[in-house]
């Protein structure tokens, strides 16, 4: 097979920004990967070009009374529209840095790092391999009893690595079956250190990267992460526990904050260049929807939810990619990766998902549909949570990213091409945003 040649630094450099963790996790992340600098998979904010009219459907809150039981969620399901544009598969894989039906893909969640796995790592599993093949940030290793596992190198300490397989465990035993195990090692430890380093062992999952411009794949995608989050309600850890995240004021008042800089520091550029001129000429809007965003936050009744939240939390998963999110043969999805979780509300999650989704669809209200009707099937989302959503996508997060990244970082000719698809996308961003203002206003306080 030949040798996979590297990527320019430049291109690698762009791979990692884009694919950081949310920006509340950008210190834990950078404190994970200081020593990382293989390639990464490019997040979907890179890939957010309108890919043809999708109509203008607004989103439609679902009704307590449209939530959808267990036995609806096939495929075929009437409810879902799936009239959306498609990305087609080698679309996917420019998106997910993926070729082929498989649970490894250049992580950009996992932190894990692309390098051989050391025999003796291997030989503390109890399996024997038959063959063994070096994907991007993991190892896939045939047995010879005919079972698959991936087992990778990660940046997280062992007390971190205990944490999420005791976290899964729990979830599991709540019913909750949609992700990938651990394969404990012959002393019955969810993982290992070998010559300083951490490594750790899945079960193999198949199926593709889900495709976030599909409602059956965002719906999927929405239940599995709801399901998690229900199911590890009640969860405890007396030893390691990653920072919760509720304060999402704070976070937000951070991020705006950061846009203001950067929108100063572009203005008091003499030369400015097309991004300069270009982000200069949203900033009416840019602040508008950061002081909007951080006006809902600070509501008495959603900082009353998110302390009541964060009693009895669940734990989200923080790093919703496609790549993380494995839409399999039996129409389902099943989650990888939990290397970012965290306990926190399950806006975040929901709002990276669609985010995501709507970016990749123009807007389309569809996809929110999907993704509300089935969260909502797990657990009926009130009205406070809905403004909780509204509050996370007003904040202009895919303008503030990529002047993020260019004026801290580097520049780059792709950031003024992605600056201007988000141009392009603002009138129906917009529209979006004020149907779904319109409907959260008009629900009952408890949405029942």
């Amino acid at each position: 097979m030949a040798k996979r040649q590297r990527m320019p630094d430049w291109l690698e450099l762009l791979y990692s920004e884009f694919t950081k963790p949310p920006y509340f996790l950008q210190k834990q992340f950078e404190l994970k990967t200081a020593s990382n600098k293989q390639s990464r998979t490019h997040d979907d904010d890179k890939n957010t070009e309108a890919h043809g009219s999708s109509g203008d459907r607004s989103t439609t809150l679902p009704t307590a009374s449209g939530s959808p039981n267990d036995s609806a969620h096939s495929s075929k399901r009437k409810s879902v529209s799936n009239t959306s544009p498609y990305v087609k598969e080698a679309e996917v894989h420019r998106i997910t840095g993926t070729n082929n039906a498989r649970y490894g893909r250049a992580p950009s969640a996992s932190r894990s790092l692309t390098m051989q796995i050391p025999q003796p790592v291997l030989e503390r599993f109890p399996f024997q391999v038959e063959r063994k093949e070096q994907l991007s940030g993991v190892l896939r290793v045939h047995t010879t009893d005919g079972k698959r596992y991936a087992v990778k190198r990660t940046q997280l300490a062992m007390p971190h690595v205990r944490f999420i397989h005791r976290a899964l465990n729990f979830s599991q035993k709540q019913g909750f079956t949609r992700y990938s195990r651990f394969l404990l090692t012959a002393k019955k430890a969810p993982g290992l250190m070998y010559d300083g380093n951490v490594y750790y062992a899945t079960e193999w999952v198949d199926g593709q990267p889900a495709n976030f411009a599909l409602a059956e794949h965002v719906a999927q995608t929405a239940y599995a992460l709801a399901q998690f989050h229900e199911a590890t309600r009640g969860f405890s850890s007396d030893k390691f526990t990653p920072s919760p995240v509720f304060d999402l004021f704070s976070m937000t008042q951070q991020r705006n904050r950061d846009l203001r800089q950067l929108l100063t520091r572009s203005e008091a550029k003499e030369d400015k260049d097309a991004f300069d001129t270009l982000f200069v000429s949203l900033k009416s809007q840019l602040q508008n929807d950061a002081a909007e965003s951080l006006q809902l936050l600070q509501r008495s009744e959603c900082v009353a939810f998110l302390q009541s939240d964060e009693a009895q939390p669940g734990i989200c998963h923080l790093d919703v990619i496609p790549g993380n999110c494995l839409y399999g043969p039996d129409h389902h999805v099943h989650l990888i990766d939990f290397e970012l979780s965290a306990f926190a509300p399950r806006a975040l999650d929901i709002a990276h998902l669609l985010r995501r989704s709507l970016q990749l669809t123009n807007w389309n209200g569809d996809m929110a549909y999907a993704c509300f009707l089935h969260f909502n099937a797990v657990k009926s989302m009130p009205k406070v949570e809905y403004q909780l959503v509204q509050a996370l996508l007003k904040f202009p997060y895919r303008a503030w990213r990529l002047a993020h990244t260019r004026y801290h970082y580097f520049a780059d000719g792709a950031q003024t091409t992605e600056l201007q698809a988000y141009a392009q996308q603002e009138e129906r961003r917009q529209h979006f945003l004020r149907s779904l203002s319109d409907q959260v206003q008009g629900l009952s306080i408890d949405n029942g």
